[in-house]
């Protein structure tokens, strides 16, 4: 007796030639989990779930996911350059503070997890390349407002108000 084949289409566009399980489809293209039986209560454990929280590098904020607090926040952040740089500088030193309490509170277990902590540091020091790149910018961000204000526009004004002057005069 012949084996039901999954029959996915795979890299090659080849139908897989691995055993079906009940679904029809082999354990690689979605034979073994059959996903959660209440789709609407699924939807909602996903929401703001942080049971895979490590370090808080990579933690992504949705506006779906927003605290009411954080809402008013959120609509109060300004969107000029420089007070961008300036907040993000903030948060960075925020978040590496609480990387540094989340490795104290593994330091004090009764058995710490080197590798957790080592993943916190490495963490760290990402959040650290970042706040060099945010001080690169500003420090460029400075130099484009001196550009600007170089006097050129000033000179210009004072072209035009002569020019005026004439034509009126």
């Amino acid at each position: 007796m012949e084996k039901k084949r999954c029959g996915a289409k795979t890299r090659s566009s080849k139908p897989c030639q691995k055993a079906a399980l009940a679904n029809g489809r082999c354990r690689l293209h979605g034979g073994k989990s059959t996903g959660p039986k209440d789709k609407a209560k699924h939807r909602e454990s996903l929401k703001g779930n942080k049971n895979a929280l490590k370090h808080g590098l990579y933690e992504t904020n949705w506006l779906d996911t927003l605290t009411e607090e954080e809402r008013e926040l959120y609509h109060q952040v300004s969107t000029d350059p420089n007070v961008q740089v300036d907040n993000e500088y903030r948060l960075s030193e925020l978040r590496i503070r609480r990387m540094m309490i989340r490795i104290q509170q593994e330091e004090q277990k009764e058995k710490p997890n080197p590798a957790a902590i080592r993943t916190i540091e490495d963490a760290i020091t990402k959040v650290q390349m970042n706040i060099a790149a945010l001080i690169r910018e500003n420090g460029k961000l400075i130099n484009m407002q001196k550009q600007k204000s170089d006097g050129a526009l000033d000179q210009l004004v004072e072209v035009l108000e002569r020019a005026r002057a004439k034509f009126q005069g």
